[in-house]
């Protein structure tokens, strides 16, 4: 799972600090194939663990909240293939136990 992913279930770049474990990998960045960096990615096992602990739900909650938004809008957008890759790691995410954020 990739951080824009990550931020289309409400994760921020402080949170993915604060919760997760460094990357468990990286991947070549799809738009910058030449000059970006590589992306961090974790599995969805691991953010799966994490999405269900008491610490993390109680975060999104107050997140949400202070930035006066909602997962739903947090996932919105144009792009046929970002929606088909946030849908496929939701499915990822549920299939390892996690919380559906849908």
């Amino acid at each position: 799972m990739t951080k824009p992913i990550l931020r289309s279930r409400g994760w921020t770049d402080s949170a993915v600090r604060d919760f997760l474990p460094q990357p468990e990998g990286l991947k070549p960045n799809p738009r910058f194939a030449s000059t970006g960096a590589p992306m961090p990615v974790w599995r969805p096992a691991t953010v799966a663990a994490v999405e269900k602990t008491p610490e993390w739900q109680a975060w999104l909650e107050r997140s949400l909240r202070r930035r006066q938004t909602t997962l739903e809008a947090l996932a919105e957008t144009e792009d046929e293939d970002f929606r088909a890759r946030v849908e496929a790691a939701r499915i990822a995410i549920e299939s390892e136990g996690g919380v559906s954020n849908a």
